[in-house]
């Protein structure tokens, strides 16, 4: 395949974790057919970009029903503070975002004064219908044409949002023109992505989504803005407890061209060499831990029928060895796990089950209010682990 950032043609694949059906599409019983899909990292040797051999395509992507997504927050003021601290910026100036993910970082504007502000909508500016598409089918009809109609119409950008999209872009080059289209001559892009650093650094295999084409780190994000004629003004990254936030400001200060490619990218070939070598021996250690707390403690569950959990028991290999999943969403209730068939029930059944080991496979930073909410069950004698390296609770710790 041709790298999605470069365009050579020696992208090496380096990890295969097999074919699984799109973790979003809940099962209403276990012999529901499902299309099972390859998901193979590769790495390019030119701009050392990770990116999934074969993106998914995005039609393949479109949950049954809408499926909200809640970015990180406690940054944000912080970036608009440094946007409007540029002696290019005013209270004139147009602020607009890509999706409903951008909606709080304009509200900041907002709120600071700034009056001219936009954002493209999916059924007047994308003629998208379905009420469940969203980032998925956004970012595929985010084209240089169809973003300079839709800024002409109302009114090109002084700033640009885009948090939390291009990652899984299926033509990059096509959504980054796009998304520059938007801005006027020395406007800004805000552009925000999970960097993938921690996941590669801690061999969490939980990184890998279907939804994601590209797997981003710090050296290889900053240059990708060159490609739609952009100029990086800084790229900063913002902690987090399981993915940390890149954001960067970029100005538009000429036309789409090549990327500039990245000597330090192009240097993190260890580093994936390392994640993807470590894939083999991690499962095998996870399923030994889980058959021995099996034998002595009884009962494994799962908290959260998320796609990270869908990532856990698939990729890992273990869904034979967890007993449920357990999540007080009503919509979920009473169907399965895509891929593992684990049956999804509330979180009543984990001490009524008897479950030795519940693992949290949730966002780290919701961890503490979950077991809070689960008290009787951990008084009764259970314990909760996370499936996250990063947590200091992680079961790969243990």
């Amino acid at each position: 395949m041709a790298c999605m950032v470069c365009g050579s043609p020696i992208v090496e694949q380096k990890l295969d974790v097999g074919r699984h059906p799109v973790s979003s599409f809940f099962l209403d019983s276990t012999d529901t057919p499902e299309q099972k899909l390859p998901l193979a990292l590769g790495q390019c040797a030119n701009c050392g970009t990770i990116q999934l051999m074969q993106p998914v395509p995005h039609d393949a992507l479109v949950p049954p029903y809408f499926i909200p997504a809640n970015e990180p927050e406690g940054h944000l003021d912080g970036v608009v503070e440094q946007i409007m601290a540029l002696p290019t910026f005013s209270t004139d100036s147009v602020v607009a975002g890509l999706t409903s993910k951008d909606d709080t970082t304009i509200e900041r504007f907002a709120r600071k004064g700034v009056r001219h502000t936009w954002r493209v909508k999916l059924d007047e500016d994308l003629g998208i219908a379905n009420p469940a598409a969203n980032i998925e089918t956004v970012q595929r009809l985010t084209t240089p044409e169809r973003m300079a109609t839709i800024a002409a119409g109302r009114g090109p950008a002084d700033v640009f949002i885009v948090r939390h999209i291009l990652e899984h872009a299926e033509d990059l080059r096509a959504f980054v023109e796009g998304i520059a289209a938007a801005v006027k001559p020395g406007g800004l892009l805000m552009v925000e992505v999970p960097d993938c650093t921690t996941s590669l650094r801690l061999h969490d295999y939980c990184m890998i989504w279907e939804e994601h084409s590209l797997y981003l780190t710090r050296e290889s994000f900053a240059p990708l803005m060159t490609m739609a004629g952009c100029e990086a003004i800084r790229t900063d990254l913002y902690p987090l407890p399981f993915e940390n936030s890149l954001v960067q400001l970029a100005r538009k200060t000429g036309v789409p061209g090549p990327v500039r490619v990245s000597p330090e990218a192009r240097a993190q070939q260890d580093l994936f060499a390392g994640y993807a070598a470590a894939y083999g021996p991690a499962c095998q250690d996870l399923r030994a831990k889980l058959e021995r707390t099996r034998a002595e403690r009884g009962p494994v569950a799962l908290f959260g029928a998320g796609h990270l959990a869908c990532a856990f028991v698939n990729f890992m290999g273990v869904a034979d060895l967890i007993e449920f999943v357990a999540d007080d969403t009503p919509q979920k209730q009473g169907k399965f796990l895509p891929g593992s068939h684990l049956p999804i029930v509330p979180s009543a059944a984990l001490l009524e089950r008897q479950v030795g080991l519940c693992l949290l496979a949730l966002s780290i930073g919701n961890e503490d209010r979950v077991i809070q909410r689960n008290e009787a069950y951990v008084r009764g004698g259970g314990e909760f682990r996370s499936i996250f390296h990063a947590s200091p609770r992680s079961v790969f710790g243990a």
